[in-house]
């Protein structure tokens, strides 16, 4: 009886640390986001293959991930978004600074 509880334990830790390794990369930017300064500005990352698409009112911005962060590239700049784990949130560009943005539930 002991050994079965401990092969069990063992089991479930081993499904644990595999799930967890099998997260695919970049994926903490899925998910719909909203500025926490203007509700009205918002867009979602969704997963297109092995890159991110970023969808907004105005349009659709292919976005690949690269050093932990999602680097968009636009028509004549680059911009990076940046996730930030304690809070939950990804940091972009703005005109004043950065701009943050909360995850929608």
């Amino acid at each position: 009886m002991k050994s079965a509880i401990l092969r069990f334990i063992s089991l479930c830790l081993f499904c644990a640390v595999f799930l967890s390794g099998c997260r695919s990369t970049g994926s903490e930017f899925l998910g719909k986001w909203v500025n926490k300064a203007d509700p009205n500005d918002s867009f979602q990352v969704v997963r297109n293959r092995d890159e991110f698409l970023i969808v907004s009112q105005d349009g659709k911005v292919g976005a690949t991930y690269k050093d932990g962060a999602l680097e968009v590239n636009g028509a004549l700049l680059s911009a990076d978004l940046t996730y930030v784990k304690q809070t939950d949130t990804l940091l972009g560009p703005g005109f004043f600074g950065n701009v943050e943005y909360k995850r929608l539930k």
